[in-house]
């Protein structure tokens, strides 16, 4: 093995591996729910939503960013709660000392547009050299692909076994395309937000929808079974009894999202499925917060009323926003 360039081996085949660019397409080990495929843009947090009492990791996530939530578990109880003030004060924008439903909805929906930006814009400092505007899909797969490509090197590389990466590569092309909107051939920093998170695009909502079908799609036929459906979701262990939450998926796929009652789901069901048009993720986390904090049932919150349920909205010692927040002379 040798030493690649410009970024490590182990680097690039990481990347392509998970697909970290494309957050709607993630496939958790931890998946048990159909809807996890549905797009509601940037996902609100990576950690998995649970109801176990006192797990609010997923909230912590929801409310200041994945990367920020983890430097709040650094902080002592009462800096936490000092910054949580702070944060306060930002989301009552019409600063009448209370924080509405919609408010914090436009706060968390802040957030999750913000992390879509982060995280492309990291990947746009590494793929693209210093000082350039623009990437070429050329400079994109040879970025990417490049290990494999470099014919001219005799260097022996380990690559992974049973994976098609020409595959992968020719649908990272045709998103590469649909994300290039003047059809200059290359992407500038905007276009390239959409090729990483084609969720937060409109204009990308087709991609979206055929690299779905065509991830789950196993035996090609341009449409899903219900075999196909919940082998996504659920592979049972050799003489593991169906759990319920299965029967329901099943259930769903038979009498929700299979509207032709034709035992398949076929594009036009598929993205019925996966762009819900009645969903609103940063709503729901609204909610959730203001109904769990809001002890005199006003609608509202109070200051003291999320201080009295702080952790919900940040950790402590025992949220990488604790590493932003510290870089402002305000706190």
């Amino acid at each position: 093995m040798f030493e690649f360039g410009r970024i490590g081996v182990l680097v690039i085949l990481c990347q392509i591996i998970i697909i970290t660019r494309a957050g709607v397409l993630d496939k958790d080990a931890a998946h048990k729910s159909s809807n996890n495929r549905a797009m509601h843009g940037h996902k609100l947090s990576g950690k998995e939503k649970r109801d176990t009492p006192g797990d609010y990791e997923y909230d912590h996530g929801a409310f200041l960013g994945d990367d920020y939530s983890e430097a709040f578990n650094e902080l002592t109880p009462e800096e936490s709660q000092r910054r949580l003030m702070i944060i306060v004060d930002k989301i009552d924008t019409d600063k009448d000392f209370h924080v509405s439903e919609e408010e914090i909805k436009v706060w968390v929906k802040g957030v999750q547009e913000k992390e879509a930006i982060r995280d492309s814009e990291e990947q746009w400092l590494e793929k693209v050299a210093p000082g350039a505007t623009q990437l070429t899909w050329q400079e994109y797969r040879k970025e990417t692909y490049g290990f494999f490509e470099d014919e001219g090197e005799s260097h022996e590389i380990i690559i992974p076994s049973g994976y098609d990466w020409s595959v992968q590569m020719a649908k990272d092309q045709r998103r590469f395309n649909m994300a290039d909107l003047n059809k200059d051939g290359a992407l500038d920093r905007v276009e390239f937000q959409a090729f990483v998170h084609p969720e937060e695009h409109i204009h990308m909502q087709d991609i979206v929808v055929d690299e779905t079908l065509e991830d789950m799609d196993r035996d090609k036929d341009g449409k899903l079974s219900i075999h196909e459906f919940i082998v996504d979701i659920w592979q049972p262990q050799e003489g593991e009894q169906e759990p319920e939450w299965v029967t329901i998926e099943k259930d769903q796929f038979t009498n929700v999202r299979d509207k032709n009652k034709d035992g398949f789901l076929d594009k036009q069901e598929v993205r019925d499925w996966i762009i819900p048009d009645d969903i609103d993720l940063p709503q729901i986390e609204a909610h959730h917060l203001l109904t769990v904090a809001d002890f005199d049932n006003d609608g509202r919150l109070s200051k003291n009323e999320i201080l009295n349920k702080w952790e919900v909205f940040v950790g402590s010692t025992a949220t990488h926003y604790g590493q932003l927040l510290m870089r402002h002379d305000e706190f």
